[in-house]
């Protein structure tokens, strides 16, 4: 089957005949693989072709381990940002059942040496300010901060931390707030700090982390 030729089928339609109603911007070239924010490589998809061109691409690009992968992710995190705004096609996660091994070996081989976000640093804490922060790894800790993060939250705290219990699917559609930072939706803040978006839905929803904070319920 010639997937490019489907995916610029799709795309070329929707350039010519644009879609009045719910639709969604994607990048013909993608942003990972090169492509820019420019007009010329922006088209608005409806939410099931959308979904459609995501997989064509992880399709396309199998025999090209590196752009495999980033186009896994691609898919995966399109996969998992469903908000009220956000009509996904529904079949998501059923579909991407079959890639999630490989995505699992992509996102193990992205964490290996310099790769990772966390390479050469380590995280503390004041405890008396009740701050976090990361550093390098042969840089000294500053007087008043300790090695580790949370270290002012004792165990009982933990316990009184209450977290609500929201569907994955639907977690990006509150704002929320790390320490005193407020952000629109978890994808804001995690772009914001620089960790993954499912690292930030994990943190949101477990006790060890109390300043994560969801605001809108």
């Amino acid at each position: 089957m010639n997937y490019l030729k489907i995916y610029h089928k799709i795309v070329n339609n929707r350039l010519k005949n644009p879609y009045q109603e719910y639709t969604e911007k994607h990048h013909i070239i993608p942003a990972s693989l090169g492509g820019t924010n420019s007009r010329d490589n922006i088209v608005k998809l409806t939410a099931r072709e959308h979904f459609i061109c995501h997989w064509l691409l992880v399709k396309m690009y199998r025999g090209n381990k590196n752009s495999y992968y980033k186009m896994l992710k691609a898919f995966n995190m399109m996969c998992n940002s469903i908000t009220a705004k956000q009509e996904r096609y529904n079949t998501c996660s059923r579909i991407f059942a079959r890639y999630r091994e490989d995505l699992s070996k992509a996102m193990s081989a992205s964490q290996i040496g310099e790769n990772n976000s966390q390479a050469g640093t380590r995280w503390i804490c004041n405890i008396d300010l009740k701050e976090n922060k990361k550093i390098t790894s042969t840089e000294p800790i500053p007087n008043g901060w300790v090695a580790g993060r949370n270290k002012w939250v004792t165990p009982k705290e933990k316990e009184k931390v209450v977290k609500p219990k929201i569907s994955k699917k639907y977690l990006n559609g509150y704002k929320v707030s790390i320490g005193s930072v407020t952000y629109d939706s978890i994808s804001q803040a995690a772009d914001s700090i620089g960790i993954s978006h499912e690292t930030a839905r994990m943190r949101f929803k477990s006790k060890n982390f109390p300043q994560y904070l969801i605001l809108t319920l």
